[in-house]
């Protein structure tokens, strides 16, 4: 995959994801620092031309860090989640939904922490309704009018900030799993509960799930389990990693094709932090092992936080925590090629637009693009990549 570009911001990109404006001629994405990173001023969220590299516009956020992936409504406007930080101590003080509009205009924020409740792991991304309602995950489940005010919350008593994404069914069901919370299906219009799905541990799920063919949910949870529900809220079948001879924990929210097959990636890894593929019946079809890894670097460094995109040309595309990017055959897991990046690649997960450009970002802040052999997403599978879309509305279409 040849590299057509790259961008350095002016900080670290943990835990955002590029989201793509409509026509995909600009690239949204935002900084943030890591668990125990040194955090500091100098945290931007920019807009940057998808042909060139160059930016279009920074807002500063002072000590503020983009704790989500942002989502792009269709009138172009733009939602994000961001954690307020105070200098010098850099504490964390909050959670908020900022507004912006597409050339970078802050529209309107909501205070969606004001209990002011911590988790130093995961992200919040917005998703977005097709009625414009956006949900977003804070010291509770929220669902928040287009216009900036409330109109419903949910699990308000919970003792813990939300550190995952809700996403959206066809029918405009919400879905949302967490820890200690089953995964729940909830009415859009009020919030009530449809019905609940017990998953058993699931120890701070942290992947937010994806929506199959027939709406079919599939949620990965940090002990190695991957559950598939019915959109009625039956459990189908689960994978555990352990049947496959593996152990780790998954972050990586998966992607669905056509057929119900199933594509993630695991962290924590052993013997490897590998790439899996399910069949749609949650039996194995193939994995992967990435090869040619230094000795001398620890295993933790090979994680694959990063969700995978499905491309046109059957291309299953990735990022790895060493600092590459993998594009696999969908059908065998065959290797088709591979990227390097300057530093390594933790949330960030790819957006493929429709000439096949493959964006993504790395820890030292850059962003990057690489030409794929793709005409962008597989417009056939179910659920083709993070947040569902290049938009990054966690909504299935």
């Amino acid at each position: 995959m040849p590299k057509l570009w790259e961008t350095l911001l002016p900080a670290e990109i943990y835990y955002s994801s590029p989201s793509l404006s409509i026509d995909e001629k600009t690239i949204y994405i935002g900084t943030s620092l890591w668990l125990t990173g040194n955090h500091r001023t100098g945290q931007v969220f920019v807009a940057i031309d998808a042909a060139t590299g160059k930016e279009k516009w920074r807002l500063q956020l002072g000590a503020n860090e983009v704790r989500s992936s942002p989502a792009v409504a269709a009138d172009n406007s733009i939602f994000l989640a961001v954690e307020l930080r105070n200098p010098p101590s850099y504490t964390a003080l909050g959670d908020e939904l900022w507004h912006l509009s597409p050339d970078g205009v802050l529209l309107w924020k909501y205070n969606i922490n004001p209990r002011g409740l911590t988790m130093e792991v995961g992200l919040s991304s917005p998703a977005i309704g097709l009625d414009g309602t956006i949900y977003v995950a804070g010291d509770r489940l929220y669902a928040i009018r287009p216009d900036g005010t409330l109109r419903w919350s949910a699990f308000d008593t919970f003792p813990e900030m939300f550190r995952n994404a809700p996403v959206i069914g066809k029918d405009g069901t919400l879905y949302f799993v967490y820890h200690n919370i089953p995964l729940t299906a909830l009415n859009p219009d009020n919030g009530s509960v449809i019905w609940s799905c017990p998953l058993g541990v699931n120890d701070h799920c942290l992947a937010s799930p994806a929506i199959g063919p027939g709406g079919t949910i599939y949620a990965a949870t940090q002990p190695g389990l991957l559950y598939a529900v019915s959109p009625e809220g039956s459990p189908l079948w689960t994978f555990d990693l352990a049947n496959a001879g593996f152990s780790g924990t998954l972050r990586s929210s998966p992607a669905i094709d056509a057929e119900g097959s199933v594509y993630f990636g695991i962290n924590t890894g052993n013997p490897s932090s590998a790439f899996f593929a399910l069949n749609s019946d949650g039996t194995l079809k193939w994995k992967f092992e990435p090869s040619d890894l230094p000795d001398d670097v620890p295993s933790t460094h090979f994680d694959i936080y990063s969700s995978p995109a499905l491309g046109s040309d059957g291309g299953v595309y990735f990022g790895q925590e060493f600092g590459r990017v993998y594009s696999l055959k969908s059908s065998d897991g065959s290797l088709i090629g591979m990227a390097t990046t300057n530093s390594g690649i933790t949330w960030s997960s790819p957006a493929i637009d429709s000439k096949g450009v493959l964006y993504i970002s790395d820890l030292s802040g850059r962003v990057y693009a690489f030409q794929t052999g793709s005409n962008g997403l597989s417009v056939s599978a179910a659920w083709p990549k993070f947040r569902s879309d290049n938009q990054n509305i966690g909504r299935k279409r």
